[in-house]
């Protein structure tokens, strides 16, 4: 929502001046008759459902039944659509002044003044009661004060008429604000009116000392709430009067049968407690905060409360009843066509979800089959080329082992030519040995020699028989011996 929008082609906004439970408030311009109003817009978060709907149909009839110059005034309920869905709001009396819970950020009022105003609370909450209504978050926050000094209770998004829960809210759930809230709520045990009782004797308790009696955790306080009594309101902020301790201690009994049996009881003993002058300002008789009424004011004031208290329950009970139950059967109307038309929709929507799953199965499948196919001709692929791959390597070791074979053969050969080879160079050594010893004998220079057996090669092994050393060196000496006398010699060393 933007500043200036218009809600039902009526009421133009203006500027937010808060939010609550389930909607922000606004500030607008009633166009027909040109007056300010406050307008309770839905949260933007909310879905629109029928149960949202009906929640806020029944805060209309709860609080349009509601006539009682401490609780705000409701003037109108709409439906307006923005962005293609439903935004429901809420027309009220347009408040000046501010919250309780900011003039307690202030500091703790003056007892007077906490009791007029918790008389005016209290006043609010016996109407509401008697009409069979469970405000279910009574709290500093909800509860305004204007600069005349009158109390205006707000804010009955959950509250709950009669004594049947309609379903709007949910079962199971925590609804309202813990630190005010009675013991049984947390239990999900019945509640009445005691409650209310309850939770405003956390307020009065935070009025009259500055917090409420009990702070910590959500664990911590429902603990607190069910098992811990609280310290009176005189141990922490002396002066307090003892009836008004035993009146909060009352009011937060544990067991609801324990508390005052109605907020009508409580103003009374409020009343009794606050003395005429407390009275008087309850009855809203001070023109300002500066200005105190005196005795008589005072007494009128109560004679007048105690008639205006029995003609409001002849004068408005039935008759807002009864506008409230004509309200609520329309907006129950309301929602049952709004629940009709999303069961529509919803059925819409399911067959259409259920076709695009069937679309997207068959695609799927498809796709599987396919992915399958693929990764199935891949695979014989693979298996061909390992084969192949595989007789390859065979044909590659088989050829090495092949060279090998005629490696070693080769191999084999070169070391048989290898010994052939030693034992030739071994019988030329011996030769020569023998050739030389020959030769010095025969130069007179040394004994001959002893013949020595020559190695006989085996059969195999002979391939050819070379000259020996001593032959090769006695063909040579004869050659010497016949060449001086010989020209065949003379001739051989001219060569």
């Amino acid at each position: 929502m933007q500043p200036g929008e218009v809600l039902d082609g009526r009421y133009e906004l203006v500027e937010q001046i808060g939010e609550g439970a389930f909607g922000a408030v606004w500030k607008a311009r009633d166009a027909r008759i040109q007056r300010l109003v406050a307008v309770k817009v839905m949260l933007p978060g909310g879905s629109g459902s029928p149960k949202d709907a009906a929640r806020f149909a029944r805060e209309v009839a709860t609080a349009g039944a509601l006539n009682h110059p401490s609780i705000v005034t409701v003037h109108d309920f709409g439906q307006h659509r923005a962005a293609d869905r439903p935004l429901f709001f809420l027309v009220m009396e347009l408040l000046d002044g501010a919250p309780l819970s900011r003039h307690l950020a202030d500091g703790v009022p003056e007892l007077d003044r906490s009791l007029a105003w918790a008389v005016q609370i209290a006043r609010a909450l016996a109407t509401a009661h008697r009409a069979g209504v469970v405000h279910r978050d009574v709290k500093p926050a909800n509860v305004m004060i204007q600069s005349s000094g009158a109390v205006k209770v707000v804010d009955f998004g959950i509250a709950r008429s009669g004594h049947v829960d309609d379903g709007v809210t949910s079962t199971n759930v925590i609804v309202g604000t813990p630190a005010y809230m009675a013991p049984e709520r947390f239990e999900n045990r019945s509640l009445d009116a005691r409650s209310d009782l309850y939770a405003f004797g956390c307020l009065l308790y935070e009025l009259l000392t500055g917090r409420p009696p009990f702070r910590g955790t959500l664990y911590e306080l429902i603990r607190q709430h069910a098992e811990v009594r609280p310290t009176a309101p005189g141990d922490l902020r002396p002066p307090v009067p003892p009836g008004l301790d035993a009146l909060v201690l009352d009011l937060l009994a544990k067991d609801p049968a324990a508390r005052p049996a109605d907020a009508d009881e409580v103003a009374e003993r409020l009343l009794r407690i606050a003395g005429p002058t407390g009275a008087a300002w309850a009855a809203g008789a001070a023109d300002t905060y500066g200005h105190r009424p005196t005795v008589l004011d005072a007494h009128a004031a109560h004679a007048a409360h105690a008639a205006h208290a029995a003609a409001e329950q002849d004068r408005y009970v039935l008759a807002r009843r009864q506008e409230a139950d004509t309200l609520l059967a329309r907006a129950r109307e309301e929602v049952t066509r709004l629940r009709e038309g999303f069961e529509a929709e919803a059925a819409f929507l399911r067959r259409q979800a259920e076709q695009e799953v069937t679309d997207i199965r068959t695609r799927t499948e498809s796709a599987a089959q396919q992915i399958l196919a693929d990764a199935r001709a891949r695979g014989e692929q693979l298996e061909r080329e390992s084969a192949a791959r595989a007789a390859a390597s065979l044909r590659q070791l088989s050829e090495a082992e092949q060279r090998n074979d005629l490696l070693s053969r080769q191999a084999d050969k070169l070391r048989g030519d290898a010994e052939q080879l030693r034992r030739s160079v071994d019988n030329a050594r011996r030769q020569a040995s023998d050739f030389l010893a020959d030769a010095v004998a025969k130069a007179g220079l040394g004994p001959a020699p002893e013949p020595r057996p020559q190695p006989v090669d085996p059969p195999a092994q002979q391939r050819r028989k070379l000259p020996s050393v001593q032959e090769l060196l006695s063909g040579r000496a004869r050659a010497g011996e016949r060449g001086p006398q010989s020209p065949e010699g003379e001739q051989g060393r001219r060569r």
